[in-house]
């Protein structure tokens, strides 16, 4: 019986063993089952992110534009303004002195216009920057 005794205590020793060893990759699986990002899902999320970039750049390009529209209309209408009532009065002028006048008034008026069309395009900073450009990783091999 003591033989028997013993190769049930050797039997149970092993069975236990061999579960515990079983048990331990199953836990390890664990680990797997939360799925880490692949390199595709991570590219195309870059991608997504990459087309949002382009699509606020695209918006922000297209909304200086309309702002530089904006101020060359006022600095055009600025000018002829300025132009026409110069014209006027060049028309009543009878000397000289006073189209000498009138002309430097103009050009005193164009040079403020001038002055002010650049100051506004100034206030509208500098051009937006283009996102980057996306590149795919090269496999490195060793």
């Amino acid at each position: 019986m003591a033989n028997r005794a013993r190769n049930l205590g050797i039997a149970t020793l092993i069975s236990a063993a061999l579960s515990f060893s079983l048990l331990t990759p199953a836990i390890a699986d664990d680990d797997r089952s939360k799925s880490k990002p692949s390199a595709k899902m991570v590219f195309k999320n870059a991608k997504e992110k990459l087309k949002y970039e382009i699509d606020s750049y695209k918006a922000a390009i297209q909304a200086r534009q309309e702002a530089r529209q904006e101020i060359n209309e006022i600095f055009k209408n600025a000018i002829r303004k300025v132009t026409a009532e110069a014209k006027i009065a060049l028309m009543s002028a009878t000397t000289a002195e006073q189209k000498l006048i009138i002309m430097n008034a103009l050009k005193n008026a164009r040079t403020e216009a001038v002055a002010a069309r650049d100051a506004a395009l100034a206030a509208l900073g500098a051009l937006p920057t283009p996102p980057a450009e996306l590149k795919k990783d090269e496999k490195k091999r060793n």
